[in-house]
C-alpha cells in the first residue's frame, strides 16, 4: 500500500473521528462552557502527547516554535470564531460555511503559487462544496453576524492546511503537532476570564474531553501533520470535508436523526469529490532531526 493512500486513509480516519465528536461535545456544553472546555481539551491533547516527545527538539528550535504557534493560532481563530459564531447561527448552516474551507484551500494555494489549481482539483471541490450544500443547509441563507464569524473561522482552518502544507517537512511531526496544540491550549486560557467558570464535571464531560482531547485532537493533529507530507493542502482539505458525511451518520445511529434522499445525494457528492481529489506527491525526505532546507 502507498504512502499517499495510507495518509488519505489516515485523514479519512480524522475526519470520522471529527464528524462523531460532535455528538460528545454536544451533549458536554450543557454543563461546561465553550472556552473552558477547549482549554481543557488542548491542555489534555499536549499532555498526552508528551510521552512521544521525549526525543523532539522542544522549544529548543526556534524556527519550530514559530511555525508551530502560527499553526496553533489559525487553530484556535478556527475554533474560537466557530464558537462564538454558534450562538448566533444555525448548527447546519455554521456546518456548510465551516466546510467551504475545502474551496478556500485551493484558492490559497493558486494566490501563494500564482498558478490556477488543476482541473481535478476544481471539480473536486465544487463537488464537496455541493454536497455540503446539499448535506447542511435548511431554511433562510441570509447571512447573519453568526455566519460571518464562522467564515472567519472557515477563513482559518483553511489558512491551518495551507501553512502545514508549507512546514510540515521542515520539522517533526510530534514537535509540530505539540508546539500547536500548547499554544491553542495557551489562548484558550487567555479567554477564561471572559467567561464564568461554571463546569459541572459530569460523565458526560469526562467523556466528551476522553474523547476529543485523546481521538480529535492529539492523534488527529499528528496524523494530519504526518498525512500532508504525502498529500498536498487542497486534497487535505476535500478528504477532511467528509467529516459532516461521519457526524450525519452518528447522528441516525445514535441521535435518531434521519437523513433524507438530499442529504445522502450530499454525502455521495463528497465522497465522489474526495476519490477524485487523489493524486501522486513526490516522497518527502524524512525527518532525521537534522538541519532541513528552507521551503520556496
Amino acid at each position: 500500500m502507498g504512502k499517499e493512500l495510507v495518509a488519505a486513509l489516515g485523514l479519512l480516519s480524522v475526519a470520522a473521528v471529527w464528524g462523531a465528536t460532535f455528538y460528545f461535545v454536544r451533549e458536554a456544553l450543557q454543563d461546561i462552557l465553550p472556552f473552558h472546555f477547549l482549554f481543557y481539551r488542548f491542555m489534555a491533547a499536549w499532555i498526552s502527547l508528551l510521552p512521544w516527545a521525549r526525543k523532539a527538539r522542544l522549544f529548543r528550535n526556534r524556527r519550530a516554535l514559530l511555525h508551530g504557534c502560527a499553526a496553533g493560532l489559525f487553530l484556535f481563530g478556527g475554533y474560537a470564531f466557530q464558537t462564538v459564531g454558534l450562538q448566533y447561527t444555525s448548527a447546519s448552516k455554521a456546518a456548510f460555511i465551516t466546510g467551504l474551507s475545502v474551496v478556500m484551500v485551493p484558492l490559497m494555494e493558486a494566490a501563494i503559487k500564482r498558478k490556477a489549481p488543476p482541473i481535478r482539483i476544481v471539480v473536486a471541490t465544487t463537488l464537496a462544496a455541493a454536497g455540503l450544500g446539499l448535506l447542511s443547509l435548511e431554511g433562510s441563507l441570509a447571512l447573519s453576524y453568526g455566519d460571518w464569524l464562522v467564515f472567519l473561522c472557515a477563513l482559518c482552518f483553511a489558512g491551518h492546511v495551507v501553512f502545514i502544507d508549507r512546514v510540515t517537512r521542515l520539522h517533526g511531526s510530534t514537535e509540530l503537532a505539540l508546539i500547536q496544540l500548547v499554544t491553542v491550549s495557551l489562548l484558550s486560557a487567555s479567554f477564561l476570564p471572559w467567561e464564568p467558570s461554571r463546569v459541572v464535571w459530569s460523565a458526560r464531560v469526562v467523556e466528551a474531553l476522553v474523547v476529543t482531547a485523546v481521538l480529535a485532537t492529539s492523534a488527529a493533529y499528528l496524523i494530519q501533520v504526518r498525512a500532508q507530507r504525502y498529500l498536498s493542502a487542497s486534497a487535505t482539505a476535500v478528504i477532511l470535508a467528509t467529516e459532516p458525511v461521519f457526524g450525519a451518520v452518528i447522528a441516525c445511529l445514535f441521535g435518531g436523526e434521519i437523513l433524507g434522499p438530499r442529504q445522502i445525494l450530499g454525502c455521495a457528492l463528497i465522497l465522489v469529490g474526495m476519490v477524485g481529489v487523489q493524486e501522486r506527491r513526490p516522497r518527502p525526505r524524512e525527518f532525521t532531526g537534522g538541519t532541513h532546507r528552507d521551503y520556496p
